[in-house]
């Protein structure tokens, strides 16, 4: 939490709500904090459990399995895992998590959503057409019109999943900074040292 805080501070003291750090080439070009790591992990498999649980409900989930297989269920969570890494990272770039206010976080949240979700659907129909364009089993106007539509479709359910998960997010990581409170200088996610 306070190595959040001090990465804030140190990227753009003069950030505002509605204007961005003034480095944000250099806040992007370091490492990946732990917060980022752990918030991105728990959107994506909470987001994923949240999809199997749906799709076993539904009685889907036996049909969408038999076609899968190991590999390709792990390429997709990776793919999405890494989708949820950048947007956690984007929004952190932008607005401190501990200090900005729920509106502004949550509106940056709904963003990275919408961008996520038409990333993942680009993605996944790079990964499945472009086979069958090499084939010439399907017409490029027909991929761009079905792009189109489902870009649209995609932004709106990753702006849906962007706000629950930022509202989420708001929520863990107000219950951590409560269960694991700063110790003077020392950080959290530091071990201690004797």
């Amino acid at each position: 939490m306070a190595e959040d805080r001090r990465e804030r501070t140190a990227v753009g003291k003069a950030a505002t709500e509605s204007e961005p750090p003034r480095d944000v080439a250099r806040a992007d070009a370091g490492p990946v904090s732990l917060v980022t790591w752990t918030l991105a992990t728990f959107d994506t498999a909470l987001f994923v459990l949240l999809g199997v649980l749906v799709g076993h409900a539904s009685g889907d989930l036996a049909d969408l399995l038999a076609g899968l297989n190991t590999l390709v269920g792990v390429a997709v969570f990776c793919y999405l895992w890494a989708l949820f890494v950048l947007a956690v990272r984007w929004v952190q770039s932008r607005v401190a998590l501990g200090d900005a206010p729920p509106r502004t976080l949550v509106l940056h949240g709904v963003a990275a959503g919408c961008a996520t979700g038409v990333a993942f659907l680009l993605g996944l129909l790079a990964v499945a057409l472009v086979p069958t364009l090499q084939s010439g089993g399907v017409r490029l106007q027909a991929v761009v019109l079905v792009a189109l539509i489902g870009a649209g479709v995609a932004a709106v359910v990753g702006g849906v999943v962007g706000l629950l998960a930022s509202l989420l997010d708001i929520a863990v990581y107000g219950l951590a900074g409560y269960l694991l409170p700063e110790n003077g200088t020392e950080r959290v996610t530091e071990p201690r040292r004797r």
